[in-house]
């Protein structure tokens, strides 16, 4: 036989063999595996608890509809339950005494702490993270001053993932309107070992009294049921445990300080000789940069912040005409008055925690390592000392259509009739 024949023979019965190969010996078939969306870590007096919400094949395909698709009606597209154990490993392998299948982290978007659980410390749950070959440590991270195990049962209408629709929350929130920067484990972590050991937290909550379970939920029998978890406020971490929270505009101030502006809507008033004054008006921020560069006042640093912004005039009820230069130079006035104000706001707050949200320690340890030594141990002392000095720029880039409010043109074509 020739070597070419061999050769051919061989490559024949490789062939064979793949073709009546059964598959992989360690393979896992979806219909074990239980698709987690989201995760909920809470304590218990010494105990941890978490809570997983997983995917219902059944009930995923379900039209929504009226007409049509067959399943589940009104059956929830996820289920969730909780585990409890002294580590957060024991209350994870406890979960399989209740669940039939093998639960798969590759499509969680978001891990929610309850307020229990991050006063006692966070450490535990990024070391999970972090250790987990299986859990991505680009997944969402949210608070709330509840149990996350409650957050993780209420339904988010229209949407049939709850777990999918808080991250996309946590999203829109923070390209619309920059409230509450949205912040992924890694980024936790990194922030709270840092030189600053702070990080915000997005907190979201359900008003008491608007609960709605997964399993008495039916969207296709209600059009505004009664839900209304959302993003509420921030969460201020100093090290890894929570110190307390930040309203929404004491939380911009902050983003504009940490240039964590994304896309934001401005409220203005018109300036105090327009008579129309209470009225005003909003421009939509397309374009933010903050820098902020820290300067040596005696023993001490103060900040000096440049902030640009640019956008589009949406709305306007003031005199005068928005085509002027003048005009122009006077709603930017104002916007920049506005974001001067809202930073002084979150910088005050955060001060008056002593939490460094902004990261002004990094920026002082990066522009002066020698004086940054000298500073670490007081940090919380020093940060109470530090003033800002605030510079705005703004630039209207589209002030609209009309060279005039409408309410004008309605009083002159009222005149004029």
């Amino acid at each position: 036989m020739s070597a070419i024949m061999r050769v051919f023979l061989l490559c024949c019965a490789a062939a064979v063999l793949c073709l009546t190969a059964t598959g992989c010996w360690n393979r896992t078939e979806l219909n074990e595996l239980g698709i987690t969306v989201a995760t909920g870590f809470d304590r218990s007096g010494n105990d941890w608890e978490i809570s997983y919400q997983i995917v219902v094949p059944s009930a995923t395909g379900t039209s929504q509809g009226g007409g049509g698709g067959g399943g589940g009606g009104s059956q929830p597209s996820v289920t969730v339950f909780t585990t409890k154990g002294k580590t957060i490993r024991e209350a994870a392998a406890l979960g399989y005494v209740e669940n039939p299948r093998r639960l798969y982290f590759g499509h969680t978007e978001i891990t929610v702490i309850g307020k229990e659980a991050a006063e006692a410390g966070i450490n535990q749950i990024l070391d999970l993270y972090f250790r987990n070959v299986e859990a991505r440590e680009t997944v969402l991270v949210a608070v709330t001053d509840r149990k996350a195990s409650d957050i993780l049962r209420n339904m988010v209408p229209p949407e049939k993932m709850p777990g999918s629709a808080l991250a996309d929350i946590m999203h829109k929130q923070q390209s619309n309107t920059s409230y509450f920067p949205v912040i992924n484990l890694f980024q936790l972590a990194q922030k709270i070992s840092s030189d600053s050991r702070a990080a915000g937290v997005p907190a979201i909550s359900v008003p008491e009294g608007s609960e709605k379970p997964l399993e008495s939920l039916d969207i296709n029998k209600t059009t505004s049921p009664p839900v209304k978890m959302k993003v509420v406020r921030l969460g201020v971490f100093k090290g890894d445990r929570l110190a307390g929270w930040l309203n929404p505009e004491q939380s911009y101030g902050i983003a504009w300080l940490s240039d964590q502006v994304k896309g934001s809507t401005l409220s203005f008033a018109c300036p105090r000789s327009d008579p129309q004054s209470n009225l005003g008006g909003s421009l939509r921020i397309n374009k933010a940069k903050t820098k902020v560069t820290p300067v040596k006042a005696g023993d001490h640093y103060n900040m000096k912040v440049h902030i640009q912004a640019s956008g589009d005039l949406m709305e306007y009820m003031c005199g005068g005409d928005p085509f002027s230069p003048k005009t122009i130079q006077a709603i930017e006035r104002e916007v920049g008055a506005t974001i001067i104000d809202t930073v002084n706001t979150g910088w005050e707050a955060a001060q008056k925690m002593r939490v460094d949200l902004p990261g002004f320690a990094g920026k002082i340890h990066r522009n002066d390592p020698k004086a940054w030594r000298e500073l670490k141990d007081n940090w919380d002392e020093e940060l109470s000392k530090i003033k800002l000095e605030v510079y705005v720029t703004v630039k209207i880039e589209r002030p609209g259509l009309l060279k005039k409010s409408f309410k004008q043109l309605s009083n002159q074509n009222g005149h004029s009739g």
